[in-house]
């Protein structure tokens, strides 16, 4: 078992945030399901995970997770940013789906030089598809776990509760020694399991400690950012979610179907409506609602014109039926 090691300098002065971000957890759910990276996913989340699915996740996947040339392009990397906000992932999904795939082609070959290894092939021959198909799986990800994600919230301000308090006690080895198997502290150094381990240094860097709520043994960071160093870890508590392995029979059936903002934007249009409508409905960025449309167009259910400098959207007879359906 390989270490990198992480140096944070002088414990004093350590700078430290607690991130509330799902896409790690979308990356550590793919990676333990379909990558071979075991990541600690119970078997429950495991089969929702395969079980929601509308593309050969697998297939798409391949290349990431090959032995020998495993990547994970920069465009799809979990973007964290150094606030406790929870991000839309919709909004970075979208991101990856609109990349540009010139940068990615010179991001593998930059890596791999011309011989690009045959798993990574299919990638350089139709980067576009390939970007759409990935985000096209994470996005399934998330629609499956919304509702896992939704329970979480105390769990996640208990954590920025204990975390902060061992920080104001001068006391943050309490929060480094307690990350779980794949990380360990010692000397006014993390050690965290990697394949490819190397040296860093935290240099002044923000700390970032991002909670990850499907995984018991996650092994995720980034740690050569100029900015920050995120490190995801186990959330202490989870088993009580991972214990509600099913959606409730009560739940709202709709939006199981088609994801809560899916499903709230399909019943909020009973009549015409523009982007910036949906995008106040949903409460979120105009990205990210483009996003959800798009998803919701792609299969019939909704339709977009232009009238003049501004998107209309309106349900089809499909969408209407589906809202029934499920009332």
């Amino acid at each position: 078992m390989a270490f990198s090691r992480l140096d944070l300098g002088d414990m004093s002065r350590l700078r430290v945030s607690v991130i509330r971000d799902p896409v790690p957890m979308l990356i550590s759910l793919l990676a333990d399901i379909y990558g071979d990276r075991p990541q600690g996913v119970p078997e429950p989340w495991r089969r929702l995970v395969r079980g929601s699915m509308s593309t050969d996740a697998a297939a798409v996947l391949r290349p990431m997770f090959a032995p020998g040339t495993p990547v994970l392009p920069d465009c799809i990397s979990p973007p964290i940013r150094s606030s406790a906000d929870s991000p839309d992932p919709g909004e970075h999904l979208e991101r990856v789906r609109e990349a540009d795939p010139d940068v990615l082609l010179a991001e593998l070959h930059g890596i791999f030089g011309d011989d690009v290894p045959p798993p990574w092939r299919p990638v350089v021959a139709a980067p576009e598809r390939w970007l759409r198909g990935v985000a096209d799986v994470m996005a399934d990800t998330w629609d499956a776990f919304t509702p896992l994600w939704s329970r979480a919230t105390e769990l996640f301000d208990r954590e920025v509760e204990r975390i902060g308090a061992a920080v104001v006690r001068g006391a943050p080895e309490a929060v480094l020694l307690g990350l779980g198997s794949r990380h360990h502290y010692q000397d006014g150094s993390l050690y965290i399991e990697d394949r490819y381990p190397e040296d860093f240094a935290l240099e002044g860097r923000t700390l970032a400690f991002v909670p990850i709520i499907s995984s018991s043994a996650p092994a995720l960071c980034e740690l050569d950012r100029p900015d920050l160093v995120w490190i995801g870890y186990a959330m202490p508590g989870q088993g009580r979610l991972h214990s509600a392995a099913t959606i409730p029979a009560r739940a709202d059936a709709l939006g199981v179907a088609v994801g809560s903002a899916r499903a709230l934007i399909l019943r909020a249009l009973t009549t015409p409506a523009t982007m910036s409508d949906i995008a106040g409905w949903i409460g979120a960025t105009a990205p990210a609602a483009t996003y959800h449309c798009r998803q919701l167009e792609a299969a019939g259910l909704i339709i977009r014109r232009r009238q003049g400098s501004r998107t209309e959207v309106r349900r089809t007879v499909r969408g209407e039926a589906l809202v029934d359906l499920f009332s």
